[in-house]
């Protein structure tokens, strides 16, 4: 005798796997685009602390440059910053990401203002604005 009702198969149906899959696919187009906005802050962050570091190394070799009696109102990532380094080998800049750097220095061997660019994004320090003291611009060509 036959049994009606249920089958003796077990399994999914073709529909079942395509709607899971659907629904998968959904899921995957509205992630996507989240991590890569995710990606680029995280690049961005990290450009920024570099500009930061730079910002760092700059005032170091302009405080080396005051204290050599200099009269060098520049700093750029070739400036000494003494014990034979210069200002990029300060920053440990590997992957070569510092295209410029180019600061202000007062007479006093302060830095009072200039930029860093990096991966192509020019970062502008002003230490006159308390609230925003670096921006980022995309570098002309």
């Amino acid at each position: 005798m036959k049994k009606y009702g249920k089958s003796a198969k077990k399994g999914f149906t073709l529909v079942e796997l395509i709607v899971v899959l659907v629904i998968l696919a959904v899921l995957a187009a509205m992630l996507v685009p989240a991590l890569t906005g995710y990606i680029a802050r995280a690049r961005q962050e990290k450009d920024y602390q570099m500009a930061a570091t730079a910002l760092t190394a700059a005032q170091s070799a302009a405080t080396y440059q005051y204290s050599i009696d200099s009269t060098s109102n520049k700093i750029n990532k070739d400036t000494s910053a003494g014990n034979g380094q210069n200002v990029i080998s300060l920053i440990g800049d590997p992957n070569n990401k510092i295209s410029a750097i180019d600061f202000d220095v007062n007479a006093n061997g302060v830095i009072t203002g200039g930029y860093v660019t990096i991966n192509g994004y020019k970062y502008t320090y002003q230490p006159s604005d308390a609230n925003d003291m670096w921006k980022a611009e995309k570098a002309s060509s």
